[in-house]
């Protein structure tokens, strides 16, 4: 008797062993909240991993680190380097890159070993018969081909919803620099306002010890000089607010905020509106935002996996190859099994299908329209701030004359100081509007950037 029983076993052992030899391992890595919020307390700008990352990306060597100042520039790449969110991002892109590997693995073969017994041999014959046989999988319509097309166009996705989560991190971290620069401007101007009623208020004090005013000019003022100083502190808690809020869009501790000076020269002089072009502005939008490319690659996608869908209509084959050792006789076979697509073909997940490639549509089309509205409505809104700008700028301008003028006329007697210091007053009224207009003007230009997803500062380029 050939030793049939020896050789199944082998085949069995080694295509264990194989599979064993591929498997993957597992690593546990247990999240430890104590050690990931030390972590982020000891966040910092001068951080050797971030100067890594951010010379990388500048493509040049920054002497001395940390800089001297922080810019949007190098604020960003703080903030790509240490905000949460878009570590997220990219383990999604991993994950839809691993996909792909899934996709173009093919179904492996398997194999079976049966042995019996039989309890009358005839006389001279072995009472076992051993036999052992394949299952050999083929795919059929190209159905692989589909599923890595398929998973290539969710990866593409993935890779531009990245994009899109690190422009909404910039976003946010202007919107906070913004912030942070109004607040600070509000309370210079508040303090100095402060000032000049305290001063005030002293000086009517001393007319009314020598009968000059009456004691309800003296409380109006006093009441002029609370309501400041209430402002004042309600200002500086706005500070506070903006420091953390701007460390939060950074992804560092607010502590590490400490001895960092930031340069917010792009808020201060917006450009003028006929440095936009609409139709460049619109062109820009719907060929650059992640969102709508992203909205491209999963409509792509879908069509892939309709075309899977349709071909799983036609079943695979299996085959399977066989050898029984039955009482002393070798007998080979071969068998081949197909599905018989009779009572299921696949009608219900091609349906399925089609709505999803038509939702996928529905959804370009949505954001499409929707880029084109934003931006249209940005553009006039951003106008429209620039036009009270101008006109916060002209009245800043007429109070600032005026101030000199009393200032001329103080310096030789022609004026009292209560009147110097009712136009200093005036002034510091027009100057918080004008900080308030150029406010307005800089949030309307992060809504025309919002809306293209492209900061107008950077040169025409694709990211």
């Amino acid at each position: 008797m050939p030793n049939i029983s020896g050789f199944g076993v082998a085949v069995a052992v080694t295509a264990t062993l194989a599979f064993f030899t591929g498997c993957a391992t597992y690593t546990p890595k247990p999240l430890l909240p104590e050690k990931t919020a030390r972590q982020f307390e000891s966040r910092s700008f001068a951080s050797p991993a971030l100067r890594k990352f951010v010379e990388k990306n500048l493509r040049k060597k920054i002497n001395p680190w940390p800089p001297a100042k922080w810019d949007m520039n190098t604020l960003s790449l703080a903030a790509f380097y240490y905000n949460p969110g878009l570590d997220t991002a990219r383990w999604r892109l991993k994950e839809a890159q691993a996909s792909v590997i899934t996709a173009g693995e093919r179904p492996n073969p398997s194999v079976s070993i049966s042995p019996q017994y039989v309890t009358n041999p005839s006389p001279g014959s072995t009472p076992w018969v051993l036999g052992f046989s394949f299952d050999i999988p083929i795919e059929t319509a190209g159905k692989r081909g589909y599923r890595i097309a398929e998973a290539k166009g969710n990866t593409l996705a993935a890779r531009y919803a990245l994009a899109e989560a690190a422009w909404k991190v910039r976003s946010r971290l202007r919107g906070a620099l913004l912030d942070y620069f109004a607040a600070y401007g509000r309370d210079n101007i508040l303090r100095e306002q402060a000032r000049i009623d305290g001063e005030m208020l002293a000086v009517l004090k001393a007319r009314l010890a020598v009968g000059e005013v009456s004691e309800p000019d003296v409380t109006l003022a006093s009441v002029d000089y609370d309501k400041t100083l209430l402002l004042v502190r309600e200002e500086k808690s706005r500070v506070i607010g903006a420091r953390a809020k701007l460390a939060g869009a950074i992804g560092i501790p607010v502590k590490a905020l400490n001895g960092v000076r930031l340069s917010v020269g792009i808020f201060r002089t917006p450009p003028p509106l006929g440095s936009f072009s609409l139709q460049r502005l619109r062109r820009k939008a719907l060929t650059n935002r992640p969102d709508i490319l992203e909205a491209l690659a999963r409509y792509s996608a879908s069509q892939s996996h309709l075309q899977l869908q349709i071909a799983k209509q036609y079943p695979d084959i299996h085959i399977g190859p066989g050898y029984k050792y039955d009482q002393g006789q070798n007998k080979w076979g071969l068998g081949i099994s197909i599905e018989l697509p009779i009572l299921n073909q696949n009608q219900g997940p091609i349906a399925q299908a089609e709505a999803a490639r038509s939702r996928q549509a529905a959804r370009f089309r949505e954001i499409q329209d929707g880029i084109i509205i934003d931006t249209e409505r940005a553009v006039a809104g951003y106008g429209l701030s620039l036009e009270r700008l101008k006109t916060a700028e002209g009245l800043l301008a007429g109070k600032e004359k005026s101030l000199s003028s009393l200032e001329s006329m103080s310096a030789v007697g022609e004026t009292d100081r209560l009147a110097l210091l009712g136009g200093e007053t005036e002034y510091e009224k027009a100057r918080l509007l004008r900080l308030e207009s150029l406010i307005n003007a800089d949030r309307a230009l992060g809504l025309i950037e919002d809306a293209i997803q492209w900061p107008l500062s950077l040169p025409e380029k694709k990211p």
